[in-house]
Formats: C-alpha cells, structure tokens, sequence
C-alpha cells in the first residue's frame, strides 16, 4: 500500500512568500509564487543558503504527463523575470521530478530555482471494510483514577451489541477540484451483510446487557450511518465529517498494511465522576479509531 505523500503540506504555505524577501542575500532573485495545470493547493516555496526550491502537488494519475507540465502563472522579485512564465512548459521526466526556473533581477543576476512535482495520492478515496474498532480510555485524564486500557467494540466490554459493524463498509468518493487548499468529497458507511450497525453500548458492571452504558451519543456521530459530505485541509492532512450542524475530525494512521481511521474525542474530564472503574468510562475517554482495510 502506497504511503501518504502530501504530509509535507503542512509547511505555511501563506508564510512562505514573505519568508522568501527577508534578509537572504539577492532577495531581487525570489520566486514568490508560482502554479501549474492540475495543481493542488499552493506551492511550498523554500530557500536557504543551501538553494531555493518550490514543491508543487498534483493528483497522482496514470495517464499524467510529466515531461509536458504548463505553468499558468509565475510571480518573481519586483523588477525581475523568469526563464517560464504563463503558457510556458517544465519537464519533470526524471527520476528527480523535478525542472529548473531561473530568475534574473533587474541588474541582471541570476538565481536557479529548482521546481519539484509530488504526486499527492488520495489513499483514501475507495471502498474499505472495518476489521476492528477501538475504544481508548485512561482515568487519569478525567482524574478518576489510575487505570488506562483500550478496549474492542467486540469485546466484553459491550457484549454483543457491537458486532454488527464489523462487517460494515465505509465507501469514500472525492469531488474534482481544489478551492482555499481544501478537497471534498462523501463519506458513506453502510451495513454489511446483517444489515445493522453496532452499538457502543457497555455491558460491564454496574451496567448490564439488560441496562447497558449507552456511548452512542459520545461515539456514534464520528463515523455516522448513511452518507454525509466531507471536507480536508491539505496544510493539514486531517478530513472534516459534518451530519446537520455536527462536525467530527478524522486523521489517519497505519498498522502493518492496514489504514486507522482515527478521532479524538472532546473532554468529558469536567463531567461528575462516577464510582467505578468502567462507570467512568464516558469521562475516560480520548480517542476512538477505525481499524480498515480497501477493499478497492
């Protein structure tokens, strides 16, 4: 499985370009800005005493053609110009992916530039299935008490009531286009074969199957049922998940070849505290995570 590529966007993109005319010397050389057919987000532009470089980002595809790449816009330096301006084609057929831009002030010295092309690879976008989900609890963070443990939707922890989502699906589709370095698309879980969903409903003493701890109102809304539109922040990485006026945050992780789609959960410390160790279960918890494989 490919690994996230993009994570680099999380440099400022918007701190860059004032960055780039600070007291470096032969500051009238700067490339300021610069895009190209296809781009995703905003350039990352760097420069150091080491040398000057712009990383751009495109959707990662087949059929994309890196030795014919055109620039639609440059900014330069006041007064200078660039060797490509709007119209003009970079060759990023090279092991390197990357192209050479110099920029010439307007006394006539030159700076060259090194423009780097990164394929930015929506991993996400697909059709996975839940292998397990996880629950991860630890009493000190609520201040009552000492113990921390991370316990399974289908554990003994919530009986039976939630293994019916270990069959579900949570299919993601991407709209085209960037606008303000955000992507979005739908998130859709649906049942599996049962046709139900789990319930984080907890089962252990002083609760019972009978008259269970219902977390769904704390878990349920992160990974909602049915289909809701989301929205990621490519400075960064993390996917907004909103149903109605709620909004969750999903980040993403790895285990082995498999993806965790992960959330943090909103204090609940300030919350009157109960008496036992799973009673305080609710106050207690930090973050709930998805264990997924792609299906396609």
């Amino acid at each position: 499985m490919k690994r996230l590529t993009f994570i680099l966007l999380i440099l400022a993109a918007a701190a860059c370009s004032k960055a780039i005319d600070s007291p470096l010397a032969y500051n009238d050389m700067s490339l300021l800005e610069i895009q190209i057919k296809g781009q995703m987000g905003t350039a990352v532009i760097e420069r150091g005493r080491s040398g000057a470089s712009a990383t751009l980002f495109v959707l990662e595809s087949d059929g994309f053609d890196y030795s014919r790449v055109e620039v639609t816009g440059v900014v330069v330096s006041y007064g200078a110009t660039a060797s490509v301006t709007a119209g003009g084609i970079l060759n990023f057929s090279n092991p390197e992916r990357r192209a050479k831009l110099t920029v010439t002030s307007g006394s006539g010295k030159q700076m060259d530039w090194w423009i780097y092309l990164k394929p930015y690879d929506a991993f996400y976008v697909g059709t996975w299935r839940i292998i397990d989900v996880k629950l991860c609890c630890n009493q000190r963070l609520a201040n009552c008490g000492d113990g921390a443990w991370e316990t399974q939707l289908s554990g003994a922890e919530f009986g039976d009531f939630g293994k019916a989502e270990y069959d579900d699906r949570i299919i993601i589709t991407m709209n085209e286009g960037v606008k303000n370095n955000k992507l979005t698309g739908e998130i859709t879980h649906t049942a599996g074969a049962d046709g139900e969903y789990g319930h984080f409903w907890g089962v252990f003493s002083p609760y019972s199957k009978e008259a269970p701890l219902d977390m769904d109102p704390r878990l349920r809304y992160l990974l909602p049922p049915g289909t809701n539109p989301w929205e990621l922040d490519l400075t960064t990485g993390q996917m907004k998940i909103t149903v109605g006026n709620v909004t969750s945050t999903m980040y993403f992780g790895e285990r082995g070849e498999d993806r965790l789609f992960r959330f943090a959960l909103p204090s609940a410390g300030s919350e009157p505290a109960q008496n036992g160790f799973y009673d305080n279960m609710w106050r207690s918890s930090y973050e709930l995570y998805y264990e997924v494989y792609k299906m396609n």
